[in-house]
């Protein structure tokens, strides 16, 4: 054991390096132009017959920004892993070397979450702009408890074992110009996939296959050596830039994630999980009793089967879901005389409470008890991944949903989301792919209806023959939009929602414009539109001689500005949800004024995506100005940019129109 630990991996025996006089003498990088500071080597080794992870880096700081690179962070689990071994140095562009200098515990500061370290901390020393920063670190692994084994070779045991399964995150915030990874998958007393004295289980099944999931750029490639061990050596590598409307981020980057599987067939895998994972659903969606008593009390005055399964769905959405409240501690269950968690959906039940997904499946018992057919379906969740069916993994699957099948159609529901009306999906389970009982294959989610996710402004405005305006806004919302802010208002309260939305009022009026919410209605129902009231005022118009100009389009419409301003873009477009925008604004004109111009009726279709409407209406001292957005579509590819582009920069042409007044002949000032 102390020969294992003696083996150093090659990060941590990993010499610093001489700078070259290009290294030093650099004030730019042509490869990464503007770029606050760039790799000019990094290296990410691990090691599980050593029992070290480790880094090693050569920065090269080219603004003042770059300067944040001499912060480094070592992900560290206390009890896991020994304290870090720390290394480093700072040269300046003269030569000059300041060495990192002091104990390692006097160095490294320990950042935690959720009462877990995450992170030790240490700062590399007299950072300039043309400074290479250098360092390096090594985790000794050290491996939880064993049992089985006697309590004297517990630490033996645990420390032959010890070792990780890494994440390499091949794309960095800054460019980098060479990257190496290693990792050596086997401890000591293993031999190779399925053999040897230990191996890797997943729900008690042995796993013998060591699978990758690799995101790299062509011709990139993560090798695995006749010994086992994988190698990844990149060169070229470009910063990673975060895009707004953009699936998540984690999905985005380069990067490789090694996992053991049971299977290496994605057929047999998914075949075989969905059968394992479905007969556990089963289990805990039990037909109990409690459970049958429950699901006929509740439906007693219902005449078909939708309505029954509204009824559940409205009982089960009245229990505590603790993703949106605070679950209770192992003490208060205790006290409590409740079990350490829920074994069946009776349990949830007899509690009145529970997680999202230990609600969804009480509402699958409930239902099949009630005599709906019904299925549990096990989804990714679209805010955090994308779901991979080359991923051989259950891990990826992170909420529990309910599908009915009533009539010869097939309704989809999300009881564990709190508020979410029925018959719609939390826009994170749209759109995304999972596995459903009775399958023999991943599935994926439906999008939702433009009519289940409607947002209206509509806008009462005085205005006067300076231009000044006063008047109200009112905002109508249903769907995603309107979950949002319920749940918010679950979780933070209704001030927090005032202020929120407070904050949010600029991104809807026009420059010059004030606003105040007055009054929200609707935050603690499931159904109907959420609505909130706005008090406006401001000065908006401009005069030119007898005439007052005025935005033709009172609302801020332009949603996503950055796709008429950026000329190329490189993630895929995600907008969440499809939608429905209607924005109404009646103006009452100044006394004395007549409408001389207003925004042209228009259709602007793009077939099979999107559709813009202005229509007009004059009135007897008043103009009435509507404009509705739908869009259809969700999801594009970043080849599909383009055409998306070129239809914004239209309909942002359209909204730059005008509402030009003019005084009446013979009206007073003329």
């Amino acid at each position: 054991m102390l020969a294992a630990l003696s083996l150093l991996p090659a990060c941590a025996a990993q010499k610093f390096q001489q700078p070259t006089k290009e290294e030093l003498q650099m004030t730019s990088d042509p490869k990464a132009p503007g770029a606050p500071a760039v790799f000019l080597y990094r290296q990410e080794e691990a090691d599980n017959r050593t029992h070290y992870v480790g880094e090693y880096a050569r920065i090269k700081v080219l603004t003042e920004k770059g300067k944040e690179w001499a912060t480094v962070e070592v992900p560290y689990i206390p009890g896991y892993m020994d304290p870090p071994i720390i290394e480093g140095r700072t040269i300046h562009a003269d030569g000059t070397v300041i060495p990192l200098a002091g104990k390692a515990s006097d160095l490294l500061v320990f950042k935690s979450h959720n009462n877990h370290v995450h992170a030790a901390v240490f700062n590399l020393p007299s950072v300039e702009v043309g400074s290479i920063l250098e360092y390096k670190w090594s985790l000794p692994i050290t491996g939880g408890k064993v049992t089985g084994v006697l309590s004297e070779d517990e630490d033996v045991i645990s420390g032959m074992l010890a070792g990780t399964t890494p994440e390499w995150e091949v794309q960095q915030p800054i460019y980098a110009h060479k990257e190496h990874f290693y990792w050596n998958p086997y401890s000591d007393l293993e031999t190779g996939p399925g053999g040897g004295g230990i191996t890797h289980t997943i729900n008690g099944e042995i796993a013998s296959y060591l699978l990758t999931v690799q995101r790299l750029p062509a011709r990139a490639t993560a090798t695995r050596s006749p010994k086992g061990d994988f190698t990844l050596d990149i060169q070229d590598v470009p910063a990673f830039v975060h895009e707004a409307d953009a699936p998540p981020d984690e999905v985005m980057r380069y990067s490789v994630h090694f996992y053991w599987s049971i299977y290496n067939s994605p057929d047999v895998f998914w075949q075989n999980e969905i059968q394992r994972w479905s007969k556990q659903l089963n289990e805990f969606a039990g037909q109990s009793n409690a459970i049958k008593d429950a699901a006929n009390q509740i439906t007693a005055a219902a005449a078909t089967p939708e309505a029954k399964a509204r009824k559940l769905y409205d009982a089960v959405h009245a229990l505590d879901n603790t993703d949106f409240s605070r679950a209770k501690t192992e003490e208060e269950r205790k006290q409590l005389h409740l079990k350490k968690e829920a074994k069946k959906a009776q349990d949830v039940w007899n509690e009145k409470s529970g997680s999202g997904n230990d609600i969804a499946a009480l509402y699958l018992a409930l239902a099949r008890a009630a005599g709906l057919n019904a299925d549990g379906l096990q989804v990714a969740d679209r805010n955090r991944r994308i779901f991979d069916r080359s991923f051989l993994s259950l891990q990826q699957l992170d909420s529990l949903l309910v599908v009915l099948h009533i009539d010869g159609k097939d309704i989809y529901l999300d009881p564990g989301e709190k508020l979410c009306p029925f018959g719609q999906l939390q826009w994170t389970h749209m759109m995304t792919g999972g596995i459903q009982q009775n399958a023999k294959a991943p599935v994926y989610m439906p999008p939702n209806a433009t009519k289940d996710a409607i947002t209206a402004h509509a806008a009462d405005l005085i205005v006067d023959a300076q231009g000044g305006i006063t008047g109200t806004v009112k905002i109508l919302m249903n769907g995603p939009a309107a979950l949002h802010w319920r749940q918010l208002n679950l979780t933070s309260g209704p001030e927090e929602v005032k202020k929120q939305l407070n904050e949010s009022l600029p991104n809807l009026l026009p420059q010059g414009i004030t606003g105040e919410v007055d009054k929200i209605q609707g935050l603690e129902t499931a159904e109907g539109y959420l609505s909130v009231s706005t008090k406006v005022s401001g000065q908006v118009g401009s005069s030119t001689g007898k005439r007052l100009l005025l935005p033709g389009f009172f609302f801020s419409i332009g949603a996503h500005p950055q796709f008429v301003a950026e000329e190329k873009r490189e993630a895929a477009v995600d907008l969440h949800y499809a939608e429905q925008v209607i924005d109404d604004a009646v103006y009452h004109l100044p006394a004395g004024f007549t409408v001389e111009s207003a925004p042209t009726p228009a259709q602007l279709p793009w077939e099979g995506h999107a559709a813009l409407v202005v229509k007009t209406a004059p009135g007897a001292g008043s103009i009435d100005i509507r404009h509705t957005f739908q869009r259809a579509f969700v999801l594009l590819e970043a080849r599909e940019y383009p055409a998306l582009r070129d239809y914004y920069q239209k309909i942002a042409a359209n909204d730059q129109q005008q509402l030009v007044l003019v005084k009446a002949p013979g009206a007073a000032g003329n």
